[in-house]
């Protein structure tokens, strides 16, 4: 266990610390392992932990809940879940968000029941629980809550999102909830209804929201974050039973708003105590990469950590609730935590690039330590992650192998296929990419296309019998990762925008997947953009404002039901090609060239798994193209209150663009999207299916041999993560042969052994190959 090194431990007896080291997620981005760090073998002892029941406990992320990305998301029949209403029943989903995954109640999709009602309502029965009977009187309902309201809620007289405790028959005990102001409360549907408001106005992110129900006296207390804020009686209506707990969001207009809800819990028990133990954080802040508290700098991944002491034995095991910008985690349930000085705990994210980030910790926020000195658990600051010192940065450069490899396979003997031509985008130098070599399949042509002069690769065959093709396209390119100093991209004007060669500004104009002069297109502009924007914004400020336009507006949906901007937007769902065809649109309508680039990330289909994405990149004129990722943006923030992944790539060091635009005119056709590959061919033949693999892994280099005692060491850098790697040798450098190794490199680490055999003489020249 490890101690912090910036806290001296003042106690007498020492008792173990603790590191605990977060996992945050995002969808597509690789996730950091968890990292728990023991120094000292002592065992804590910790007092017996309260028992209570458990009625319904779940994160959404156990067995019986699947992800909306993956296309079967709807609550309704999913773990228990039942639409109390027919009309709104696909309006939930289980989907993923910043801190793993939630139930999405999604505005878009709730129907109405009058011509201003709006409803949505899903219920997990609790099978008529007695309290009183079973002897645990207190019962405990709790959510975390993120209701974001969207652009038109204000439109609205009312906006409400409820989490309910029922009775056995339907009727509320309570409810406490988010209206569209961000403000939390409580009520108890009486007649007159009570309602109680927490202070202040809650900020756009998610909060614990909490009800400690006493059947014994038949009150309720009402919590947001563990701290009360005010008590009631029950509903008298409501009876003895517990019936269900229940989800509700409702509004007036047609709603635009989502609301988020994650780790729904109900248990019963005697109440938790006060004063049973005092827990303060002593210090807390952003940390420094080596985790000393500091300010990091732009690409870093941000870490907030707090560290505290603890006096006496807490009730139940705690979490620790972070907040950065607008994600929100929460570690799990911290046992081992008791009587000692200078416990730490620690959260990292890739966050926002852009301006000052808010943060705050927030020990036990469910209250269930006993611990009642609030002010001294909670901790909160801002920081401005330091910039680069020029307008781009790349950094972190990796060196990548990729194969991207077509299969088209028609029925032996069916016929003569008189053309058949498929089509390989070619992957070029720009961003933060650099092609170093680039090899077309052997009977292909390189061709320049209209109208924007992008190269793509076209294999050809004219009058073949019906078979089996199988071309591929392979590469090596150094790809960096990516970040900007926003203060110098602010000094790009329109002025320069305007004066851009001909090669940039042919990225301006419209195409059938980018409709960026669709009415459809520039009223969303219009929608988020002031009208003289030119003259109070300045080319970046627009970007980043459209790109977050684009994160609130739609939402993930894999396969989706359009790939363009216009029906993207229309629909309200895209994946990564829609999201990118939207941004690309809205950017080009607003004058600022851009251009859709799909390829994949580090990834081996042969190895059974698949990455392919697409991105967008703008153009600025001081700095170049620059990576705009509104679907990874949208994963981290779907409210678009944060520019994630605007101007910023951490990851892009590890995904190449195998393709840049929406057109390629070639004489025969329009390919509009060459992510995987396109074909053309006459018919003659029986067809029977297509797909693409592709590899892109770092290229191993191989170190000068040193010679002891007849054998060579070698050592290889920039590891692969699949596929196979082998040493080879020859004497010309024309004819390689495979040569056995004592040990495989993916196995024990970076080092090959070779033995030279016991007579001959050893080879001249020796390299690694690497295939999937």
């Amino acid at each position: 266990m490890k101690q912090d090194e910036n806290e001296q431990n003042i106690k007498e007896d020492p008792t173990p610390v603790v590191g605990h080291k977060p996992n945050g997620k995002s969808r597509m981005k690789k996730a950091t392992q968890i990292l728990v760090i023991l120094a000292l073998a002592v065992q804590a002892t910790l007092g017996p932990l309260h028992a209570s029941t458990v009625l319904y406990q779940t994160g959404f992320e156990a067995p019986g809940f699947a992800s909306g990305t993956t296309g079967n998301g709807n609550l309704a029949g999913q773990g228990g879940w039942q639409s109390a209403l027919s009309y709104s029943q696909n309006a939930a989903q289980v989907v993923q968000d910043a801190a793993g995954q939630a139930v999405e109640i999604f505005g878009p999709w709730v129907a109405s029941n009058s011509p201003s009602f709006f409803n949505s309502d899903f219920t997990y029965s609790l099978s008529d629980y007695n309290p009183v009977a079973a002897g645990t009187p207190i019962v405990t309902v709790s959510a975390d809550f993120w209701l974001s309201p969207g652009p038109t809620a204000a439109q609205a007289s009312y906006v409400f999102a409820f989490l309910v405790l029922n009775d056995q028959d339907g009727n509320p005990f309570e409810t406490v909830g988010i209206d569209g102001h961000g403000v939390v409360f409580g009520q108890n549907f009486a007649s007159p209804n009570q309602v109680v408001a927490a202070p202040g106005t809650g900020t756009n992110t998610f909060h614990t929201l909490r009800a400690d129900l006493d059947y014994t006296t038949r009150t309720v207390t009402f919590f947001m974050d563990a701290v009360p804020f005010g008590s009631m009686p029950f509903n008298p209506a409501s009876g003895t039973l517990i019936g269900s707990v229940e989800l509700v969001l409702q509004s007036s207009n047609p709603l635009d708003s989502s609301l988020l809800v994650d780790n729904v819990s109900v248990s019963a028990g005697a109440g938790i105590p006060a004063n049973g133990c005092s827990i303060q954080i002593t210090s807390a802040g952003p940390c420094t990469t080596n985790l000393a508290f500091g300010t990091p700098s732009v690409g870093d991944i941000y870490t907030i950590k707090a560290v505290y002491n603890v006096l006496g034995t807490p009730y139940q095991p705690f979490r620790i609730k972070y907040n950065l910008g607008n994600v929100t985690w929460y570690s799990g349930p911290l046992t081992g935590v008791a009587n000692g000085y200078g416990f730490w705990d620690y959260f990292d994210w890739w966050t926002s690039l852009d301006g000052t980030l808010p943060w705050s910790i927030t020990i036990d926020p469910d209250g269930v330590s006993g611990c009642t000195n609030r002010t001294a658990m909670t901790a909160s600051g801002t920081f401005t992650p330091t910039p680069p010192s020029t307008p781009l940065n790349l950094y972190n450069p990796v060196i990548l192998a990729g194969t991207e490899q077509a299969t088209y396979s028609f029925q032996p003997g069916s016929g003569t296929i008189p053309f058949l031509h498929i089509i390989f985008g070619s992957p070029t130098s720009h961003g933060g990419q650099q092609v170093l070599s680039v090899t077309g399949p052997a009977n292909a042509a390189s061709l320049v296309t209209a109208p924007y002069g992008v190269p793509v690769f076209s294999a050809n065959w004219t009058n073949v019998p019906a078979g089996l093709f199988q071309p591929s396209v392979r590469f090596v390119a150094q790809v960096n990762s990516m970040r900007v100093n926003p203060a110098l991209l602010e000094t790009n004007t329109w002025a320069q925008m305007s004066a851009l060669p001909a090669s940039v500004t042919a990225w301006l104009g419209p195409d059938q997947i980018c409709q960026s002069t669709s009415p459809t297109i520039s009223n969303f502009v219009s929608r988020y953009l002031p009208a003289n924007y030119k003259t109070t914004m300045t080319p970046y400020d627009t970007a980043r404002t459209l790109q977050k336009a684009v994160m609130r507006s739609l939402i993930y949906l894999e396969p989706p039901p359009y790939v363009d901007a216009t029906n993207s937007l229309q629909a309200g769902e895209a994946d990564c090609g829609g999201y990118a065809s939207l941004l690309t649109a809205a950017l080009r309508c607003a004058g600022i060239p851009a251009r859709r680039i799909g390829g994949f990330w580090q990834c081996d289909t042969w190895q059974d798994y698949a990455n392919w994405h697409v991105r967008t990149e703008s153009y600025f004129p001081n700095t170049g193209w620059v990576i705009t990722d509104a679907c990874e943006g949208n994963a981290a923030d779907p409210t678009g209150t944060y520019s994630w992944d605007f101007c910023f790539a951490p990851d892009a060091n590890f995904f190449c663009a195998m393709d840049v635009g929406d057109q390629h005119l070639l004489p025969y056709y329009n390919f509009q999207d060459l992510q995987v590959t396109g074909w053309w061919w006459g018919g003659g033949a029986e067809f029977l299916e297509s797909y693409d693999d592709a590899y892109l892994q770092p290229l191993c280099a191989l170190s000068s041999p040193s010679a002891v005692n007849g054998s060579f060491d070698f050592s290889i850098s920039n590891l692969p993560t699949d596929g196979t790697i082998s040493l080879q040798a020859s004497t010309n450098l024309l004819y390689w042969t495979t040569v056995a190794t004592t040990n495989a490199a993916s196995v024990t680490g970076n080092s090959l052994e070779y033995s030279f055999p016991p007579t001959g003489s050893p080879r001249d020249f020796f390299r690694v190959a690497q295939t999937p």
